[in-house]
């Protein structure tokens, strides 16, 4: 009995010896298929390393992309802005067009006299010397032996300007400022309607001449004494018919010295108290501008 138990043993030490080494191949190849694996994958994958000056850069692109579009976009807010008071400034233009054609028609329908243009002064000759040209050429020959050298030509006389004359009538003064202020003489202009005002204060055209005080103060960049006369306007003539004007040129002058509050005020009331009219559009048009919608 022991002698079969010996040799079972013998007999199955070389099996159990030639399995182990078997599975011991098997193993070693997968370790080595798996090593591979792990190689190819390492090598094909970027080392955490690599990535962070990628994510650098491109988050350095990004950066700037956004502040390009916010630069764009301020550019575009700014030319839109712009636009908008071109076509305001161009509207209050076209309507100071219409009002002087207006005036212009209805003193020609007046009959109220154009101002007349002073005569050329030529060298040699001015107005205050021409009644005396008769008496000069009667005594020419002696004036030239008893005053002059041989020889010697006479001295020119020298050019005087004289001053153009004041109207008497009230037309006639308020046209010769309303003139003046046409050719952009806007401190004549003044003086002008001012002396209308001083002779003339109840006529119908009282109110006109204070508010052109006022267009003309705000053309030399007074905006201080251009409100002062915008608000005589208002205040003296309250049913004048330059009120909706006046108010309008009263926020627009604000808002060209900065104080967008007031001038949003004033246009505001122009469209509330004067709607329908050419100057409550043009108010609306300008709060549209600043971002202020009013039906």
């Amino acid at each position: 009995m022991r002698t079969w138990s010996v040799l079972g043993i013998a007999l199955l030490l070389p099996l159990a010896g030639c399995t182990s080494q078997q599975d011991m191949a098997l193993l070693h190849r997968e370790i080595t298929d798996v090593q591979r694996q792990v190689q190819q994958l390492s090598a094909a994958t970027l080392d955490k390393n690599d990535l962070v000056p990628l994510e650098k850069q491109l988050k350095g692109q990004t950066d700037k992309l956004v502040r390009s579009n916010a630069d764009l976009a301020v550019q575009v807010n700014r030319l839109q802005e712009q636009i908008e008071a071109l076509k305001a400034n161009l509207q209050v233009t076209t309507h100071q067009l219409q009002q002087i054609s207006q005036e212009l028609a209805a003193a020609n329908v007046a009959g109220r006299p154009p101002r007349t243009p002073l005569p050329p002064v030529t060298a040699g000759q001015s107005p205050a010397t021409t009644s005396q040209a008769p008496a000069q050429s009667a005594g020419q020959g002696q004036q030239v032996q008893g005053s002059h050298a041989p020889g010697s030509a006479p001295a020119a006389a020298t050019p005087v300007p004289t001053p153009s004359p004041v109207p008497n009538t009230p037309e006639g003064l308020y046209q010769s400022a309303y003139q003046d202020y046409l050719q952009g003489n806007y401190d004549l202009a003044i003086q002008g309607f001012e002396e209308y005002l001083k002779r003339y204060p109840k006529t119908d055209l009282a109110d006109n001449a204070q508010y052109w005080i006022g267009e003309c103060y705000d053309a030399e960049g007074k905006e201080e004494k251009a409100l002062q006369a915008f608000s005589t306007v208002l205040d003296t003539y309250p049913t004048s018919d330059k009120g909706a004007a006046a108010q309008l040129k009263k926020g627009l002058v604000y808002l060209k010295m900065g104080d967008q509050g007031q001038g949003v005020v004033n246009l505001q009331y122009v469209v509330y108290e004067h709607p329908g009219t050419k100057e409550a559009d043009l108010a609306r048009e300008k709060l549209r501008s600043l971002g202020i919608t009013i039906r």
